[in-house]
């Protein structure tokens, strides 16, 4: 087998499609000023399954952010899945691990290929009807959200430690180059802190199963499972570019055990399924393949949907929204989710979010966490405020700049300031003035609000039997957004003696919550 020119072309498209979205993904980062100078979202601003999953959800749609999926797909509709041959960061990472581990030769039934399909109705029917799931098996959502909260966080731990090393053992040339080289890896291609993820390992463990699955047939995810695939194939099934010839030539039949996405068969050639790699053209020891424009008819095969596994699947989805609907109000019966400044209200903060973790990566205080179950099952991987972890930075709007689906609205840094997230509560057995008798004014000294919301009331109590006067904390509820550095900064061990509640959240209707869970 030989490589095309097409081929050669279709690497170069892939490596700095990849190297493009990874230099862009390191630019999803606080450096020194508070507004992204790049569209650091264009992973998401080109990807049609984000831009559905808007479309789906209530309110307009975002057609000043997502208007270059939709040329994606106008593309695809011409031409064909060239996205997923020749721009999918998870495909070419695929590709390239593919190589490094070792691709499996099983080839599974046609009937797999339904898959993907099916799981792209039954969440397009879930969303349709007020629960969103697409972000979980988006591709593009799987490859960033793998990055920022697995493989980003090793990275840095990593690097930082190669520099300690080195700054502190004095090895020849090795040292001095360190030294020098520090400062254009921390300015460029560092965190501003460390990140630190909770759902970390779980993440990668789901990122390395769908690299796994590359040992049992080459490109199982882009085959099988991606509903991205299913909806570019859907697409694509009437594009006007056509391989030459269509069926399997009987003196060769290379294309049948070489094309990487099995889209050539003897009865035809799968246009829907084909990734336009452009391999087959250098397959052939006679060079008959070729990709040209269609002008009549043809014999395209496309994938057999079953009308029982379509309606099978629209039902699946419809009936989910319901089930998910008559549970608990998350939000009421946990009182600690909290959310980003400018998230829209949590039933549509919902719908609207794909999972990306952008607002986890760009977040300079690193409170931004992602959910397991604490916004319930549907809330997976969504960003919550964990001000034990870390902050909401007072001078910071950079979350509502990279969201590509309007989950958080960018806000002025005006706004942000008197955008309420929460509500600092006091928890008079734990905070050490209370409990100890013993001052502490770390909360107040903390506070950034302009006119500070927790202020000191100075009082004579009895400690140990001897009148003393200490300052006790007290929270102004008007003035207090819940940025929630005053429970990142408490000194208390273990569980903090400052606790920020999603009380009076602006995202919620003030007359909603003055009239409280009854009415």
């Amino acid at each position: 087998m030989k490589n095309s020119s097409w081929t050669y072309a279709r690497k170069i498209s892939q490596s700095f499609c990849l190297a493009l979205f990874l230099w862009l993904f390191l630019q999803t980062e606080y450096r020194g000023i508070d507004q992204l100078p790049y569209p650091v979202s264009l992973l998401f601003r080109i990807d049609p399954l984000a831009a559905l999953a808007d479309f789906l959800a209530p309110g307009p749609f975002g057609w000043q952010v997502l208007w270059p999926a939709l040329v994606v797909i106008l593309f695809t509709v011409l031409f064909g899945r060239f996205f997923c041959g020749w721009i999918c960061p998870l495909g070419s990472t695929l590709d390239g691990l593919g190589k490094v581990i070792g691709r499996g030769r099983r080839t599974f039934s046609p009937g797999w290929r339904r898959v993907k399909y099916y799981l792209l109705i039954a969440m397009s029917a879930a969303t349709l009807f007020g629960v969103q799931l697409l972000g979980l098996f988006d591709p593009l959502a799987i490859f960033l959200r793998s990055l920022t909260l697995a493989v980003y966080p090793a990275y840095n731990y990593g690097l930082n430690g190669l520099f300690d090393f080195f700054y502190e053992h004095e090895v020849p040339l090795l040292s001095s180059l360190a030294k020098t080289s520090y400062p254009v890896f921390r300015d460029n291609l560092m965190a501003f802190h460390q990140p630190i993820f909770a759902l970390g390992l779980f993440t990668l463990l789901i990122f390395l199963v769908i690299v796994l699955l590359e040992k049992v047939e080459h490109r199982f995810w882009c085959k099988n499972l991606c509903p991205l695939g299913g909806l570019l194939g859907i697409c694509s099934r009437y594009a006007i570019l056509q391989r030459t010839p269509q069926e399997l030539c009987a003196d060769c039949q290379l294309c049948d055990s070489l094309c990487r996405s099995g889209a050539v068969r003897e009865s035809g050639h799968m246009r829907s399924e084909c990734l336009l790699c452009m391999d087959c053209t250098g397959f052939c020891p006679e060079e008959r393949v070729q990709f040209t424009l269609r002008t009549g008819a043809d014999n395209d095969l496309g994938v057999d949907l079953q009308r029982r596994g379509v309606l099978t699947a629209m039902a699946s989805g419809v009936m989910l929204a319901p089930v998910v609907s008559i549970g608990p109000v998350t939000h009421e019966q946990n009182p600690y989710l909290i959310r980003p400044p400018g998230a829209v209200p949590e039933e549509e903060f919902l719908q609207r979010c794909v999972r990306c973790a952008e607002c986890m990566k760009v977040c300079i205080g690193r409170t931004l966490q992602p959910a397991l179950l604490e916004a319930g099952p549907i809330g997976l991987w969504t960003p919550l405020v964990v001000p034990r972890i870390g902050y909401c930075e007072y001078n910071c709007t950079l979350c509502g700049q990279v969201c590509p689906t309007g989950a958080i609205a960018p806000l002025k840094l005006p706004e942000k300031k008197k955008n309420v997230i929460g509500l600092a509560v006091i928890k008079k057995d734990r905070c050490l003035p209370f409990a100890k008798g013993v001052e502490c004014l770390v909360c107040e000294e903390h506070c950034p609000t302009g006119e500070k919301a927790i202020v000191m009331e100075e009082k004579e109590v009895l400690v140990d039997g001897e009148l003393r006067r200490l300052k006790f904390p007290k929270v102004v509820d008007k003035l207090c957004i819940g940025c929630g550095i005053c429970e990142t900064k408490c000194p208390v061990e273990g569980a903090s003696a400052v606790r920020i509640i999603n009380e009076g959240e602006s995202r919620r209707k003030r007359a909603e919550f003055l009239a409280g869970p009854y009415g």
